[in-house]
């Protein structure tokens, strides 16, 4: 090896170790960075030595940076964080009714059973005003109960639309941030010549990782490193475009109103080209607005406060509902005896007007002008529960409209009995044997409703275990290709420091071996 190529070395391996040391400060640094990943010198053999004869030595360079990065496990990992972000907000929404539900002081069923308890003691003694008192008293803590289990549902509902809107509005200050490193990335790439710092990539992944946390849907990286980010097959970021999510209203912040898990749109300004970035939301003439589907949120926490909205909460809504229309309906029909009218009402729904409750259903008219008295006798509760389905083949919507009825609705279901002696005054031994042997039929309606809810959340928080499990399993497989280890860290830093010194050592020393020709060469 001649004294050039000796050179030549020495300045190599210099450069290298000091790209060396900047990829390590760069790691320990980012150690402790959320998205973080590991970066390592891009050594390049420029001249190869095939012998130790040769005049000439392996010659290398120092090319940029190789950022540990694996496109498909990316891939893999960004879809499962969608799983475990919907079944973790599933699981979440849904602990404090399932707190409600396993909590003796709160059972529907426990109330139900003291109230039916009562009614079978008044009936061996009709006269008797402790039974009485009993009586009524339990019809107060059935009342309570329902209200109770429907006031935590209608919260339920309330806080699942809110978070929807929550993530919706995050979702569109994240995607024009997007659009933003993607033309970052663009700006920075020339094939061949130069590419995008791990910085911006990794501020990608990161965006791309919250997106899919956020709302589930579909992250592509294309060849020029940026990325693209649809919803149901509809770009929210196209490279460097960014659209945004909207209501039919056109306004740019949404809000946690009654229309949200239908009226949600994704605004695309007609005419907009790629590079360009979607102006400010104008629905009339310049728009484009294509309305998204009510199932396009699968995953992420848009998918659960989609579900919680959109499916779960109706359906508990109406089974409570339906719940309280039969508890009206039949407790207040029970005879007196043969000839003899109706009991005086013990349950009925209060008026948010101030009006008097309402307690004879034979007297509420369906949307088919018949009454909702006739419409409860035509099925059992869980054929009327299924007729209210919209994705039921027995759909029916004049059941639908019943149940979801404000004047109808469960947070409104109360006890109208009161303790006065002109209370019972009608309720014989006849009549309160009728009311007992209402028990029967009013235990499949409450065993269908929580034991269905139970088996709902039970399935939920099961595949939340396997997605937490799965992410867990990814998130190593990533860690351990693109993540920091501080000792190995600390291993290369002491490798680089020597590979420096001994560079350093090798220059010096040929500038001491010319300085000594040249000494000689002079004559000194």
């Amino acid at each position: 090896m001649n004294t050039a190529s000796i050179y030549d070395s020495a300045i190599a391996g210099l450069q290298y170790a000091q790209a060396g040391m900047v990829a390590t400060s760069q790691n320990v640094t980012g150690s402790n960075v959320a998205g973080y990943v590991r970066r390592n010198p891009n050594l390049q053999i420029s001249t190869l030595s095939p012998s130790s004869i040769e005049p000439g030595g392996t010659a290398f360079s120092v090319e940029g940076f190789t950022r540990n990065f694996n496109a498909l496990l990316q891939g893999q990992l960004l879809s499962q964080q969608s799983k475990t972000s919907y079944t973790a907000t599933l699981t979440q929404a849904v602990a404090t009714l399932d707190a409600t539900l396993v909590d003796p002081s709160a059972s529907i069923a426990a109330a139900l059973g003291q109230f039916f308890n009562a009614a079978g003691s008044l009936a061996n003694d009709p006269g008797n005003q402790a039974y009485q008192q009993a009586l009524a008293g339990a019809a107060n803590q059935v009342g309570d109960r329902i209200r109770g289990l429907a006031d935590v549902v209608g919260t339920l509902e309330k806080d699942a639309r809110q978070g929807m809107a929550d993530v919706l509005n995050q979702a569109n200050t994240l995607a024009p941030q997007l659009a933003d490193i993607n033309a970052r990335i663009n700006a920075a790439t020339v094939p061949g010549v130069s590419y995008p710092s791990g910085d911006l990539l990794d501020e990608r992944d990161r965006i791309t990782s919250k997106l899919q946390e956020l709302i589930g849907g579909t992250t592509t990286i294309n060849g020029d490193g940026t990325a693209s980010y649809s919803v149901d097959g509809m770009h929210l970021v196209d490279r460097t475009r960014a659209n945004r999510f909207s209501q039919a209203s056109g306004a740019r912040t949404i809000t946690a109103d009654e229309s949200l898990p239908i009226s949600l749109y994704l605004a695309v300004p007609a005419g907009t080209q790629v590079g360009q970035q979607s102006g400010s939301l104008q629905i009339g003439g310049r728009q484009q607005v294509t309305p998204m589907s009510p199932t396009a949120f699968k995953d992420g926490q848009a998918g659960a406060y989609a579900l919680m909205v959109q499916n779960f909460v109706p359906t508990l809504q109406k089974s409570l509902n339906l719940l309280s229309l039969e508890l009206v309906n039949q407790v207040n029909s029970v005879s007196s005896g043969a000839g003899a009218g109706s009991i005086n009402p013990i349950f009925g729904f209060g008026s948010t007007s101030g009006g008097s409750a309402v307690t004879d259903l034979g007297a509420e008219q369906t949307a088919n002008n018949r009454s909702v008295k006739s419409l409860l006798a035509s099925a059992s509760f869980d054929e009327l529960i299924n007729q209210a389905n919209p994705a039921s083949s027995q759909y029916s919507s004049e059941v639908e409209k019943v149940l979801l009825n404000q004047k109808f609705d469960a947070r409104l279901f109360k006890s109208v009995a009161s303790f006065a002696a002109s209370q019972f005054a009608n309720v014989t031994a006849t009549a309160a044997t009728s009311l007992e042997g209402l028990r029967s039929t009013f235990s499949e309606p409450v065993t269908f409703i929580t034991s269905s809810v139970a088996n709902t959340i039970s399935t939920w928080t099961n595949q939340h275990k396997t997605n937490e499990a799965m992410s867990q399993v990814l998130s190593d497989q990533k860690s351990a290709i693109s993540g920091v280890n501080l000792d190995e860290e600390a291993a290369n830093l002491v490798k680089y420091q020597q590979l420096y010194n001994a560079a350093s050592k090798m220059i010096q020393t040929n500038r001491q071996m010319f300085d000594t020709l040249l000494a000689m060469l002079s004559g000194n």
